[in-house]
């Protein structure tokens, strides 16, 4: 569990650290700052097989890279890492350093776009999507890094950057073809019909699911209601579990009430945060996502997973909700210790103070 202590070190250290963010030298804050980096990339790059969910299959996808299962499962990009690394070595960890390696240096990139208060963002990172990404997702690592690159483009107009963040994230992992609507987000100040479209959206699509007209109208569609009822014949089989995904479930429930949290103080927020109007969208974007479309759970839960994790960037913007400041930063902690129980438990579990609920 060295991996778990480490990760708990991290956060406590991280936790008194940004109490005092404001006031550490430039200079010294870059050295802890990248410092911080090395030590992610190199936790999660020798961390222990069989410690997370994936990494046991990782491993037998890269000793096995030319079976027919690797090649229908994963990215023609697996594939070639897998075989650059076992030109090297036959031992899975050189796999992990390097998906570690650009997971986590596309994040500690992207960070420093969003603001100067780089540890905030670090402190938020490791307390939830650094296990889920980059212990245990790693191809989805990588997406999220490059979406998190893509945003800033988006909020400036660049469009084509953007693109181009979006398409070498898909080389990663083809669920990376799901953020191309952010392309029509914009920046632009929520102004009073954007924030009532954003409060009812949330109501509206748990309304869509709760009467599975979501089922209804794809049950209509030629091929997609074909692919329903073949999941349908399976489920009742036994094989596979394909039921709707839980709406009413804690951290997702945690989620809405920050969201509405943040919605309520967005116009401080935009005059703190240069992109808070389209992270907002962004995170509105993941919670109906997840709504809509939980009849089809591997599509709710992967474009609901990987638009949320704009959070990494989002919450630390709740420090700027309370004053003194230093009551905003006790906010979030409290905020990322719900989210930390939670990511330690399901990716190796191990929980600090939260009961398991279902």
């Amino acid at each position: 569990m060295f991996l778990v202590f480490s990760i708990c070190a991290l956060y406590v250290l991280i936790g008194f650290l940004i109490f005092i963010e404001d006031y550490i030298p430039r200079n010294q804050k870059l050295l802890i700052y990248w410092g911080i980096g090395i030590l992610l990339i190199i936790l999660a790059g020798t961390r222990e097989v069989g410690i997370d969910p994936d990494s046991e299959q990782y491993e037998l996808n890269f000793l096995n890279p030319e079976s027919d299962n690797v090649l229908d499962a994963v990215e023609v990009s697996f594939i070639f890492i897998a075989r650059m690394c076992n030109s090297v070595t036959s031992d899975v960890h050189s796999l992990f350093f390097f998906y570690a390696l650009l997971g986590v240096l596309l994040k500690f990139v992207a960070f420093r776009r969003y603001s100067d208060s780089w540890l905030l963002m670090v402190f938020m990172y490791i307390s939830f999507y650094y296990e889920l990404h980059e212990t245990c997702q790693i191809r989805a690592g990588v997406l999220s890094g490059c979406m998190l690159l893509a945003v800033p483009c988006i909020a400036e107009g660049k469009r084509w950057q953007a693109f181009l963040w979006i398409a070498v994230g898909t080389l990663f992992h083809m669920s990376g073809l799901i953020l191309l609507p952010l392309l029509l987000f914009s920046n632009k100040p929520l102004g009073h019909r954007w924030k009532i479209a954003l409060a009812v959206a949330i109501p509206f699509a748990y309304v869509f699911a709760g009467l599975n007209l979501g089922l209804e109208f794809a049950s209509e569609l030629p091929y997609i209601g074909n692919k329903i009822a073949v999941y349908s014949s399976i489920e009742e089989k036994g094989r596979v579990a394909v039921s709707s995904l839980n709406l009413f479930g804690p951290l997702h429930l945690l989620a809405v009430l920050l969201f509405y949290y943040l919605l309520f103080w967005a116009d401080t927020l935009t005059e703190k945060s240069r992109y808070f109007p389209i992270m907002l969208k962004v995170m509105a974007t993941a919670l109906l996502a997840y709504a809509l479309f939980s009849f089809i759970p591997v599509m709710g839960e992967r474009m609901g997973s990987m638009y949320r994790a704009i959070i990494i960037v989002l919450l630390p913007t709740i420090v700027y909700t309370a004053k003194p400041k230093w009551c905003g930063v006790l906010l979030l902690i409290l905020v990322s210790f719900i989210f930390i129980n939670f990511s330690l438990r399901d990716m190796y579990g191990f929980s600090l103070f939260l009961p398991e609920v279902k």
